[in-house]
């Protein structure tokens, strides 16, 4: 990490300057856990956003792209926990856009720059009702300290809240702050990575540079996750940045561009990692590199195959060396290779090499399968590029948790 970008300890997305959040029970959800927040910024803010590619895509995401389509300037987003409104037809649209028009009112705002978020239960209405009132009770108490306490209230079956923020020191009267909050366990996929993800910053970015630093950077973060290979409804990754700082970056040759990038990155990736850490019943955190292929996509397609494998995850879990199972989803995947010059290892352990086991380091290799972290290594050595995907193991908990979930 560069060093001149620190984590801030403790840190949430309303360590960003100027940027609020509340949280409540609403009632949404049945038990007494709040299930309905918001994230506000009085400032102008560009905002960009990066949404599921699910055809059942849910209404917040449909209504979310239409408010972005009139404007940048996003900064309120409604989100509750509890139903996903998704697959709730013209009825679910109309909610989420009731559900909008009460917040103008409430936090005297125009209904263009305000935006909704849900997760949760798919099939259901939203109590309109219930949530409007939510919105009310929260409009007049919008915390400068509130980001804990949203971040807890977007959780499902989530067993820890996700945040971060960091600090990005220009040498100015001002430094960059990037803070985020998030959520997911299950249904963890690429294309979006199955999360709802919202990230706040202080500087003043041009939408272009905004929109192509967030879609780039989420391929190679939330897009190289995998738990379970299904992806859900309601995903999306939204950013605002309120400009607080006075900081400007209107192209790829501003100041602080680079900087700003990296810092970006390393958001995007850590809370991606939280995500996979948290996998529903995961007992593994498995980091598989794919190095020396052609392209970042024949890296990405090798790694993903691996990483949702059940074979393969089942034999993490097992903390055995079945490395045949890798060998297997390697040649599977449509990528021309030489198999006698790909090598594998395992947490350091060179294990397959020159088209058979590498014998002699499988029994010490053996009790590494032990650790917490697994690091999986392919070396293609048919070109250049490399790229990580992320993954968990495959236990008996994740199977009896989805088994009784309802989606």
């Amino acid at each position: 990490m560069n060093k001149n970008i620190e984590i801030i300890e403790d840190g949430t997305i309303t360590n960003v300057p100027q940027f609020f959040a509340q949280a409540i029970h609403s009632g949404v959800r049945k038990s007494r856990k709040d299930d309905l927040s918001i994230i506000y910024t009085p400032l102008d803010t560009i905002a960009s956003a990066v949404f599921t590619t699910n055809k059942f895509c849910a209404a917040p995401v449909i209504v979310c792209k239409e408010q972005l389509a009139k404007t940048r300037n996003i900064k309120a987003i409604i989100i509750n926990t509890g139903i996903a409104n998704a697959c709730t037809g013209e009825q679910g649209i109309k909610n989420a856009k009731d559900i909008i028009l009460a917040a103008s009112k409430y936090l005297k705002l125009g209904y263009e720059n305000i935006t909704v978020a849900s997760t949760g239960l798919i099939g259901k209405q939203l109590p309109v009702g219930k949530i409007t009132h939510g919105i009310k009770e929260m409009a007049n108490n919008l915390d400068p300290e509130g980001g804990h306490k949203a971040a807890k209230s977007i959780l499902t079956i989530d067993k820890n809240p996700k945040e971060i923020a960091i600090r990005i020191k220009t040498g100015e009267d001002k430094d960059i702050i990037i803070g985020s909050i998030g959520k997911g366990s299950i249904m963890i996929a690429p294309n979006m990575a199955t999360t709802l993800c919202f990230i706040a910053s202080n500087v003043n970015i041009a939408p272009k540079i905004l929109d192509e630093l967030l879609k780039v950077n989420v391929e190679y973060s939330f897009n190289s996750i995998t738990v379970d290979g299904c992806q859900s409804t309601n995903d999306m990754i939204f950013i605002q940045s309120n400009g607080e700082s006075g900081i400007e970056i209107d192209s790829r040759d501003s100041k602080y561009y680079q900087i700003f990038k990296e810092g970006l990155i390393f958001v995007l990736e850590e809370m991606a990692k939280k995500v996979v850490l948290d996998g529903e019943g995961a007992s593994k955190f498995i980091e598989i590199e794919i190095s020396n292929t052609r392209s970042r996509e024949e890296a990405k397609k090798i790694g993903l195959k691996i990483a949702n494998s059940l074979l393969f995850k089942a034999s993490i879990f097992g903390e055995t060396i079945n490395w045949g199972r890798i060998a297997s989803a390697i040649g599977s995947v449509d990528v021309e290779f030489d198999v006698n010059k790909v090598d594998l290892y395992m947490n350091g352990f060179l294990i397959f090499h020159n088209g058979t086991e590498v014998s002699e380091n499988m029994e010490p290799a053996l009790p590494t399968m032990q650790n917490k972290n697994i690091k999986v290594k392919v070396d293609m050595n048919c070109g250049t590029i490399s790229s990580n995907i992320w993954t968990t193991d495959l236990t008996h908990d994740f199977v009896k948790a989805s088994s009784h979930y309802r989606s």
